[in-house]
């Protein structure tokens, strides 16, 4: 499939955040690919209402990969059906998230550890062939059951377009380290695209691990929040060997821009409470970070998180970093 040739950036699925305006402005800044929130399969079947509504999305959002959660295969091949009519240029299914309300239902990463449930549900997508799927998955349920190898074959067998990796295991969260060499063994037996994920921060970390025999792409997730602009560094990176500074003038119009977007996106009250938390990341590391954050969470109306900010970069406008 064409969008995962030329080792593609993608931006992750991020419950909460990769929304509509959060993909819009990771587009902006160079991402090839964006992927929805993680969307209930049974709850787009049953046409929930908050559910329906995650599948909104921007003409410059295209071409979006819509990420569908769940366990029971004939639910999801109706739900990926859904999601392509209501615009989806490709449909992802989540098998790799640890997060305990997803386990518990038998979806997400629990499927590491259910080969053969995994099996039924690429054997029901592959039955509409109309309908180009990614897998989304860890290395394995835990570090006595590393497996991606073997689902990654299975993806290949039922005619996936490529598969997502994140080398820890579920058990692992979020903690230790991401393993890139186990993930490289993996991908250079594979017949797909593997798409790379986990611990990409940095234009030279990205460089590293595309280097790697058997990545055909990345995928930024957590890197990004607070960094949009992480896509274009990493680009100008790879073909330039360095990263022209992007000035404070220029991330403060990028902000405001996500705050606008947010606001059309979600209404002005939700849009302003969504912002402040983005605005956190934003202001992550920076001097006084902690004490902003503090004022911005407090913060009620869109007149006084505007005077915060002015006084918390202000002072950074003329600084490249």
């Amino acid at each position: 499939m064409a969008m995962f040739i030329n080792q593609p950036l993608i931006l992750a699925p991020m419950a909460g955040i990769t929304d509509s305006p959060f993909r819009q402005l990771a587009k902006k800044f160079g991402a090839d690919l964006v992927v929805t929130e993680m969307i209930s399969a049974r709850g787009l079947i049953q046409d929930d209402r908050k559910t329906k509504a995650m599948l909104s999305f921007q003409p410059l959002e295209q071409p979006l990969i819509v990420q569908l959660f769940g366990r029971e295969p004939e639910i999801l091949r109706a739900a990926a059906l859904k999601a392509l009519d209501a615009g989806a240029a490709c449909i992802d299914i989540n098998m790799g998230c640890p997060v305990k309300k997803v386990i518990k239902t038998g979806a997400g990463a629990a499927l590491l550890k259910d080969l053969k449930q995994i099996k039924k549900i690429l054997q029901a997508l592959s039955q509409s062939p109309e309908i180009p799927y990614t897998i989304k998955i860890r290395a394995g349920w835990d570090h006595t059951s590393l497996n991606a190898g073997t689902v990654f074959q299975l993806a290949a067998d039922h005619g996936a377009k490529a598969v997502f990796c994140h080398p820890r295991t579920a058990t692992m969260m979020f903690g230790g380290a991401a393993d890139w060499d186990y993930l490289e063994e993996t991908a250079r037996q594979t017949a797909i695209p593997v798409i790379g994920s986990g611990d990409i921060t940095t234009p030279i970390e990205a460089r590293q691990a595309l280097s790697r025999v058997g990545i055909a792409g990345l995928m930024l997730g957590r890197g990004a929040l607070g960094k949009p602009w992480l896509f274009q560094n990493i680009k100008e990176f790879i073909r330039h060997g360095k990263t022209p500074p992007i000035n404070w003038s220029e991330k403060l119009a990028a902000i405001l821009l996500h705050w606008e977007l947010l606001e059309h996106h979600k209404g002005k009250h939700t849009g302003f409470l969504l912002f402040r938390k983005h605005l956190a990341w934003y202001s992550r590391g920076l001097p006084g970070a902690a004490a902003f954050r503090q004022q911005i969470f407090s913060s009620s109306s869109r007149e006084e998180l505007t005077g915060l900010m002015h006084i918390f970069f202000e002072p950074l406008i003329t600084q490249p970093t």
